[in-house]
């Protein structure tokens, strides 16, 4: 599958499960050291792991308390949050509470007052806006 974007990097998929990454189709079975085979039919789901960058979104707002996105994405992470600083907190002129970011996570704790549609654009935007974003 070709790549997307110019940043852009591969992965491997992380069986839900075994929590581990699933490469050439087999996942490690960390109590046994098998190699065991993760076909479509096996059911199970895939998530981005290490090392995709986690971005965690929540808010401490009264309105959007409940409110808490996570995605990976496997993306450098200077690139992630050159592009949720700039694109959308800056754009949008958005009030945090506190940005923290490490080699793996962007952890954004928005404290604006957004309704809860509001807060799900903002997070998928911050997630997925990248795609979007100039080089």
């Amino acid at each position: 599958m070709p790549l997307e974007h110019p940043l852009e990097f591969y992965g491997p998929g992380w069986h839900d499960e075994g929590k581990t990454p699933v490469v050439n189709g087999f996942y490690i079975d960390r109590a046994t050291g098998e190699s065991i085979a993760a076909p479509d039919s096996d059911h199970h789901q895939e998530y981005n792991g290490p090392p995709a960058v986690d971005i965690i979104v929540s808010s401490i707002h009264e309105d959007t308390t409940q409110c808490t996105f996570r995605a990976g994405r496997y993306f450098p992470m200077e690139a992630l949050l050159c592009h949720i600083v700039t694109n959308v907190v800056g754009k949008r002129k958005l009030e945090l509470d506190s940005l923290v970011a490490t080699p793996f996570a962007i952890r954004v704790t928005l404290a604006h007052a957004l309704t809860p549609n509001e807060f799900s654009e903002i997070a998928l935007e911050m997630a997925n806006g990248i795609w979007d974003a100039p080089v």
